[in-house]
């Protein structure tokens, strides 16, 4: 089975359908399976389309898995696979690439998607309307934010934009919740056991669920690095670790943001059924 990342006009299935049908050719090779995040890019209007007389998204790589973009994976089969190649220039306008997602789930996928590298990382092409709509149309029936795009269709950095999860000390009212960076967004849920440490929870793998409360950071990199100390990531053995995972929040949206794991020994603490911490 192989998977294919779009984040561009391809998220809007009548549009797919429509091209395909110019060409005489089956759109039914293109099944949508989840939706999906690409860490590590970010996504830009960098590149221009004659066909859509302006720009056409693009992705560009950053410097760390902070943050990263959001789409679907689709699964394709070889036809569908030559499909997308013929209505993505592959490889004069955009080239395909392999890369690896994160589905709704939390599992890690390896996919295709595809990259312009015709222009510099720099020019910035002003989307029209119709095209642009495809895209925030497309994430807002998938109940993903729009924040990358939206910011994108401005020529507004978004590559350091991203979500934290706090479930603990730095949720509202509890003791640290003063240094907690970031914008509050909305309470949700991800997948987990809670255990009680005394002074403060850890979160481990498990089948329960875990109360929390989601942040929009646009400084992800500095932000996340004093977190990291206050969860003593860079203890000798760490304290914490942290992941990517996906959440389910109360505003009906997916997001995906960084949470901190708890490293340590948890026999002899209770779990906490409720999925809820408090002091």
């Amino acid at each position: 089975m192989q998977f294919y990342f779009a984040y561009g006009s391809n998220l809007d299935y009548d549009d797919w359908s429509l091209w395909c049908s110019r060409k005489n050719a089956n759109p039914e090779g293109l099944v949508e399976y989840k939706r999906a995040f690409l860490p590590g890019f970010t996504v830009k209007y960098s590149h221009y389309s004659s066909g859509r007389e302006g720009g056409a998204a693009n992705l560009y790589p950053v410097t760390n898995n902070l943050v990263g973009t959001y789409g679907a994976l689709f699964q394709i089969d070889e036809n569908c696979l030559e499909l997308l190649d013929s209505k993505e220039g592959h490889p004069s306008h955009y080239q395909r690439i392999n890369v690896e997602v994160l589905d709704d789930d939390g599992k890690s996928l390896d996919a295709i998607t595809y990259i312009s590298k015709k222009y510099d990382s720099n020019d910035f092409f002003l989307p029209t309307e119709k095209y642009h709509n495809l895209i925030h149309n497309g994430m807002q029936r998938r109940n993903m934010p729009v924040n990358d795009i939206e910011l994108a269709k401005q020529n507004l950095d978004n590559s350091d934009c991203g979500f934290i999860i706090a479930y603990g000390t730095l949720k509202k009212g509890m003791e640290r919740e003063q240094i907690m960076p970031g914008e509050f967004v909305s309470n949700g849920k991800i997948k987990g056991d809670l255990y009680d440490l005394g002074p403060f929870p850890g979160l481990l793998d498990g089948d329960g669920e875990v109360m929390c409360e989601i942040y929009y950071s646009r400084n992800m990199e500095s932000d996340i690095g004093f977190l990291d100390q206050i969860e003593g990531t860079n203890l000798i053995p760490p304290l914490y670790e942290r992941r990517l995972i996906p959440v389910e929040c109360d505003d009906g949206k997916l997001r995906f943001g960084i949470c901190y794991f708890y490293c340590g020994d948890v026999a002899g603490y209770a779990l906490i059924s409720n999925g809820i911490w408090s002091e």
